[in-house]
């Protein structure tokens, strides 16, 4: 597959033996501790869905030592659109906050039409939300569901007079089960939000739990 990162920071993903290299060191003279690299080993192994589109974006070092991230696009030929990010953070001393060395946050959003908007949104959109993740220690999962309005004017307006549309935003944030060795399957990770973000396209009324592709 190809990468869709960029690990440690600054240097080439492609570095041969990565996973086997517990000395590498990454641009800050720092040697990256081999369970990070076993994680980011998962990642290159993990299957990328038909229709789903990844790329690496940056994971800031304020927010962790090490990191994985991954932008997701699903174009899957539906007219709903779903698009975010991922990103699997790594601390090299445990966080009391997150109660573990490893932390995933990540962003999602899907546009509805203003019929299916309602007070009810909010509480559906996170019962699915529970239902999709897995590999998670779930007392930690948490986060926000929001809705936005976009209303056009002048030319930007909809003269067919469609109802309006709203946006569908959530910001997650879970403390991955880790592997023996301290090391978590990154690959997964990434793969259960690229499967929850595809999941958005596909179920209308998002009753049915939603299962991996054969």
């Amino acid at each position: 597959m190809a990468e869709i990162f960029t690990f440690p920071i600054g240097r080439s993903s492609q570095t041969a033996g990565a996973s086997r290299a517990a000395s590498i060191e990454d641009d800050r003279g720092m040697t990256v501790p081999s369970n990070v690299l076993r994680s980011v080993e998962s990642v290159r192994a993990m299957r990328q869905r038909s229709g789903v589109i990844y790329r690496e974006i940056p994971v800031p070092l304020t927010l962790s030592d090490y990191g994985i991230g991954a932008q997701i696009d699903v174009n899957n030929g539906s007219p709903v659109h779903s698009c975010g990010w991922i990103m699997v953070l790594y601390s090299e001393h445990p966080r009391t906050e997150w109660g573990s060395r490893w932390r995933c946050v990540a962003y999602g959003s899907v546009r509805i039409s203003g019929s299916e908007h309602n007070g009810l949104t909010p509480p559906m959109m996170w019962d699915w939300l529970e239902r999709s993740i897995t590999g998670i220690n779930e007392e930690t999962l948490g986060g926000t569901v929001s809705l936005n309005r976009n209303t056009s004017f002048g030319s930007l307006s909809d003269p067919a007079g469609d109802p309006p549309r709203f946006d569908c935003e959530l910001r997650v944030s879970w403390t991955p089960l880790e592997e023996k060795g301290g090391w978590v399957d990154a690959g997964t990770q990434v793969d259960v939000w690229a499967r929850f973000l595809e999941s958005l396209t596909t179920n209308d009324e998002l009753e049915e739990p939603i299962s991996d592709r054969e």
